[in-house]
């Protein structure tokens, strides 16, 4: 499985750069004890993200001592944030999507704080990271082909990859993947591109 991490300070895939102020394998404190070169692991997930997002974070997670936070944005735009019933269906998605990252978590002996936002996932996802001392944001890399493509030609990963100030680390979607998980749910156009 390929991975790709790009944003201030990342690496790309083939790139043996370090963010400043680390080394590739950890850091020794005063006490003598290693500390990882992360502390803090954002894994953003949505209804459609595929199981290997929150497994790839939950391991680098472990692999650095680190904590993880897993956060899932409820999209909500001028068109339909009035509607009940839309908010409701993706406030199920969301909810639902954090538990399958809190269940990934469990299953490698990891504890993960589950958060809630409404609002830009981007926009929010960037601005978790900035407020709460996270250290690598870990998305999903969309499969968007034909009509979502073209109607949303910026993906939310794109957005956060040019706007955090933090290592984001991709997750290719598995081959066979596709963008949503039931065949029946209408693509949303994402309408800040």
């Amino acid at each position: 499985m390929a991975v790709h991490s790009t944003g201030a300070g990342g690496l790309r895939e083939g790139s043996d750069r370090e963010r400043p102020g680390t080394t590739a394998a950890a850091e020794a404190t005063a006490e003598g004890e290693t500390k990882g070169v992360f502390d803090r692991v954002l894994v953003a997930v949505e209804g459609d993200t595929h199981e290997e997002v929150a497994e790839v974070a939950v391991s680098v997670a472990a692999r650095h001592g680190a904590s993880v936070d897993a956060l899932s944005i409820v999209r909500m735009n001028a068109s339909v944030d009035h509607w009940d019933v839309v908010v409701e269906r993706r406030e199920r998605s969301a909810e639902a999507a954090l538990d399958a990252a809190g269940d990934a978590a469990a299953e490698a002996g990891q504890s993960v704080a589950k958060r809630l936002r409404y609002g830009d996932p981007a926009e929010e996802i960037t601005l978790y990271a900035e407020g709460n001392g996270v250290d690598l944001v870990v998305l999903g890399e969309p499969n968007r082909t034909g009509l979502r493509r073209f109607l949303s030609p910026k993906s939310v990963t794109d957005r956060v990859r040019k706007s955090a100030s933090v290592p984001v680390l991709t997750v290719p979607a598995a081959d066979g993947a596709s963008e949503t998980t039931d065949p029946r749910a209408a693509p949303e156009p994402d309408s800040t591109a």
